[in-house]
């Protein structure tokens, strides 16, 4: 295991998990992909700040509300947080099918910690 590239990601209840986690644990992970998730306590979001961090959520999302994802980003960019956020338009809660996209594993091994 390489140390510098320790990534997170996971969907719906996997995608809180990733941001609970990552909030927890903020020197951790070398990046983090959280899909259609959230975080309990966004208070303390900005913890990961420096962790660079690729987010999807779907706009017709009717189990978990893309404006958990907004607010997080919002919260983000405010304390000049490493966030990308893909808002997948008219797509629902099952977007599971983005991890076929060779792009994110590009992103994700392009990502490591000093």
């Amino acid at each position: 295991m390489d140390p510098k590239r320790v990534y997170l990601t996971g969907i719906s209840m996997g995608g809180y998990g990733v941001w609970q986690t990552a909030v927890a644990y903020p020197d951790k992970f070398a990046a983090i992909v959280p899909l259609c998730g959230g975080c309990d306590d966004s208070t303390q979001i900005c913890r990961i700040k420096q962790v660079p961090i690729w987010t999807f959520h779907g706009t017709a999302d009717d189990v978990i509300p893309i404006s958990e994802t907004e607010r997080l980003v919002k919260r983000l960019e405010a304390c000049k947080g490493n966030v990308k956020f893909t808002r997948l338009e008219k797509e629902g809660h099952g977007i599971q099918y983005v991890f076929e996209d060779q792009a994110i594993y590009d992103w994700l091994l392009n990502q490591h910690k000093e």
